[in-house]
């Protein structure tokens, strides 16, 4: 959400014009999709499925359990036993995380 909105935030605002004749000036997305606008150009380049699959074998995804499978269960029951929420931001993300890891501690 915070991504999402930050995204909202920067594509809403104008790029000034600068002395540089060779940067230009105007919104971010609208710059981005329309760049003959600007007297730029599109410097997409098209990448072949077996070069993107290529990259996707040489690449280490991240697992969906962040951390140790014993750990995320048992934050997971007192969560459920707490009745605590998944954060929306970083700051409820610290408070759930001192919170849990503060309650593991006592019961060890």
């Amino acid at each position: 959400d915070e991504l999402d909105e930050t995204t909202c935030v920067w594509d809403s605002h104008v790029i000034r014009p600068s002395k540089n004749d060779r940067v230009p000036s105007g919104r971010p997305k609208v710059m981005y999709m329309f760049p003959e606008l600007y007297t730029t150009e599109d410097c997409v380049s098209p990448v072949e499925g077996a070069d993107a699959q290529l990259c996707r074998s040489n690449c280490t995804f991240r697992p969906a359990v962040p951390c140790d499978t014993d750990i995320y269960n048992i934050c997971n029951l007192l969560m459920m036993e707490s009745q605590l929420n998944l954060p929306a931001d970083s700051y409820q993300a610290l408070d759930l995380y001192l919170d849990l890891r503060n309650t593991i501690r006592s019961s060890l």
